[in-house]
């Protein structure tokens, strides 16, 4: 997927609007995704070329989805929806012994100290 000037733009423009809210400088974005500044800023500049991962990590840590804010994105999930991948993250309270599939179900055995 090739992203455009009209995503660099929508992506600057969501970078400055979440950065004023949340407080953020572009050095401590950079660090989050290690960068340096100037690789950073570059890239959000357009003096090089936007990839996924960049779009993907630097939309993560501003809390918005890609689909909501980048045209490319947004327009590709209109005409193809295709697959929607989705992630889910599980804590227990243990030890995780074994964690294993069967069919759709994801299942975990674990340990736990009783006190």
């Amino acid at each position: 997927m090739e992203l455009t000037e009209l995503d660099r733009n929508a992506l600057y423009d969501i970078w400055m609007s979440q950065k004023a809210k949340m407080h953020m400088t572009q050095m401590e974005m950079a660090k989050r995704l290690g960068l340096g500044l100037h690789e950073f800023t570059a890239l959000l500049r357009g003096n090089a070329p936007l990839t996924l991962t960049f779009v993907n990590q630097l939309c993560e840590q501003l809390h918005v989805r890609p689909s909501q804010v980048i045209p490319s994105f947004f327009e590709r999930e209109l005409v193809a929806p295709g697959a929607v991948y989705l992630q889910n993250r599980v804590m227990v309270d243990g030890e995780i012994r074994n964690v294993f599939i069967e069919g759709n179900q994801v299942i975990i055995e674990y340990e736990h100290q009783i006190s």
